[in-house]
């Protein structure tokens, strides 16, 4: 194939004695060495790309992630990507995984694992399709504060009714655990059925009722549900915490966090 006077040659990757030449999808050439790609990959190029000498094999990812990627496969320190934003880590990570670049596939899953508080559903996705399984179930329950609708929106087809069936767990949590209270005629009982000594219980669990009652997301954040002074209604009423609603609050707090933990890891869903 006859190269274009107009093609940019990447000055990193420019070597005199290539052997093989790829195109970056935007029309940058990287001129390097089969064996590197043989020592430090298993799947590059792909089977389906021709490598044959002298010509120039077109590849779908940009310059700029083929730039980070070929340094991987070279003998020298390889990029830290420790201030790489994730506009540019993450299609390096996926490229590192399409081609097993062993080198890359470690520090881009380290990194993406950095990332998941400003990118969840992205780097759930990435630990789904290419199987890390530990990080999927750590970034989930991440999802849950955000809109349903923008989820399943960003979740490809696949993952979207183990997605479901994870909500639905938790939502049986909150439903039937969180926001379970018992009351009759104006009367607060305690989880124990025994009626509040100072008919202070009815006021503390509302509290707790109204912040619990937003969705499951208040599940991820029971310190804020549960904190000791429950202000609206020591403020109203010029109680205290009473002995026997400090206990049953910690008492409905530990039921909700144990049934959180039988929640399975939501990489069992897929």
């Amino acid at each position: 194939m006859d190269v274009p006077d107009s093609t940019t040659v990447s000055p990193k990757f420019n070597f005199t004695d290539a052997d093989v030449t790829f195109k970056s999808a935007d029309g940058v050439l990287f001129h390097v060495h089969r064996k590197n790609l043989e020592v430090c990959t298993e799947g590059f190029p792909p089977a389906e790309i021709s490598v044959t000498a002298g010509e120039i094999s077109d590849l779908l990812e940009t310059a700029e992630t083929l730039e980070l990627l070929f340094q991987f496969m070279y003998p020298e320190r390889h990029p830290a990507l420790d201030t790489t934003p994730f506009e540019i880590l993450h299609p390096l990570a996926e490229a590192a995984e399409k081609y097993q670049v062993f080198p890359a596939m470690n520090i881009c899953h380290i990194r993406l694992r950095d990332m998941v508080h400003e990118h969840p559903v992205e780097v759930a996705v990435y630990a789904a399709k290419h199987d890390y399984p530990y990080l999927v179930s750590q970034v989930a329950p991440m999802m849950l504060s955000m809109p349903p609708v923008d989820v399943i929106g960003m979740l490809p087809g696949y993952l979207v009714l183990p997605w479901i069936r994870y909500v639905q767990e938790w939502t049986q949590v909150h439903q039937t655990v969180a926001l379970k209270f018992r009351h009759q005629n104006g009367t607060a009982y305690h989880f124990n059925g025994q009626p509040c000594n100072a008919n202070s219980w009815l006021g503390y669990s509302f509290t707790c009722i109204e912040r619990l009652a937003p969705g499951v997301h208040t599940l991820q954040s029971l310190d804020d549900v549960f904190h000791n002074d429950i202000p609206v209604y020591n403020s109203q009423y010029g109680r205290q915490s009473y002995e026997c609603c400090r206990a049953d609050l910690q008492a409905w707090r530990k039921r909700i966090e144990d049934a959180i933990a039988e929640i399975p890891k939501f990489h069992t869903f897929l």
